[in-house]
């Protein structure tokens, strides 16, 4: 009778932890999706660390330093003004500029509508032969990045990790137009 005692004491917090997660999993969830980062033993998730990978990729490549329209300098204007009310909307909007780009750039599907899907504007981009694997690397890892703020309900990012996210985004699209033949 003893050993089952201790058992029972052995098992109470553990199971007490487990109930209480199940009961409130809803809520744990949502917790959990609103976290930037999250790590646990070897297991990380960073939306920084994401964002600081594109951002070394974006150094390896080389752009031409064409002077930027006032309309892009518009458009780049508007995209920080959204950060500051909603960065999480900026990191979405920021990604039509990379499809604006690959459309200009001869990305059509259909006959007479443009459609485009984020994995396919990097499958085209990759197929095309005019990019460095480092470009589709960015693009890439920018399309997930996209999809993070896209799909996943409250994920939060900060409206300084949505400036960084915009100018790769910018720079990406650079890149793009600048391949235009």
């Amino acid at each position: 009778m003893e050993h089952f005692v201790e058992i029972i004491k052995a098992l109470a917090w553990p199971v007490s932890v487990i109930w209480l997660g199940y009961i409130f999993r809803s809520e744990v969830r949502q917790l959990l999706n609103r976290m930037s980062s999250f790590k646990y033993k070897d297991v990380e998730a960073n939306f920084e660390r994401e964002l600081a990978e594109a951002e070394n990729n974006a150094k390896q490549i080389t752009t031409s330093s064409a002077p930027s329209s006032g309309q892009d300098l518009s458009q780049k204007e508007q995209l920080f003004r959204i950060s500051q009310v909603s960065p999480r909307a900026a990191v979405v909007e920021a990604w039509t500029l990379i499809e604006t780009a690959a459309i200009k750039n001869g990305l059509i599907s259909g006959t007479t509508i443009q459609r485009t899907n984020p994995k396919m504007i990097v499958e085209y981009l990759s197929n095309s032969g005019k990019f460095s694997a480092e470009s589709i690397n960015l693009i890439e890892q920018l399309r997930r990045i996209r999809n993070q703020a896209s799909h996943m309900p409250d994920f939060a990012i900060s409206q300084n990790e949505a400036e960084r996210y915009l100018d790769l985004a910018i720079q990406s699209a650079g890149v793009i137009n600048a391949a235009k033949s």
